[in-house]
C-alpha cells in the first residue's frame, strides 16, 4: 500500500526482443492484385497490370503495414533499393 506522500518510481519497460518475421505466403499475381484492390479501392486492375510482381508485392506489404496501429511496435522495413529521401526538380 502506498501513502499520499510517497512518489512512485517510474516503471522501466524492458525492450521487446525482435521477433522473427512470419514466413510470407506465396500468392499468385491475381491474388496479390485482388488484395491490393480490396485495400486500395481507387486502384484498378488495368493500372496494376503495368507493374511487375516484385513491385506489386512490395506495394501490398506497404498497404498491409499501413493497416497496423502506429506506435513503438509499428515497423516497416524500407527496401534497400528505395531511397529514404526523394527530391524533384522542375523541368523548365
Amino acid at each position: 500500500m502506498t501513502d499520499l506522500f510517497t512518489i512512485p518510481r517510474p516503471v522501466r519497460h524492458e525492450p521487446k526482443p525482435d521477433l522473427p518475421r512470419t514466413p510470407r505466403l506465396v500468392l499468385s499475381r491475381s491474388q496479390v492484385v485482388d488484395q491490393i484492390l480490396t485495400i486500395n479501392r481507387s486502384a484498378t486492375a488495368e493500372y496494376l497490370e503495368q507493374f511487375g510482381e516484385r513491385e506489386l508485392n512490395t506495394y501490398l506489404d506497404h498497404l498491409l503495414n499501413t493497416q497496423e496501429p502506429r506506435g513503438r511496435s509499428a515497423r516497416w522495413d524500407r527496401p534497400g533499393d528505395a531511397p529514404a529521401i526523394m527530391t524533384r526538380r522542375r523541368a523548365s
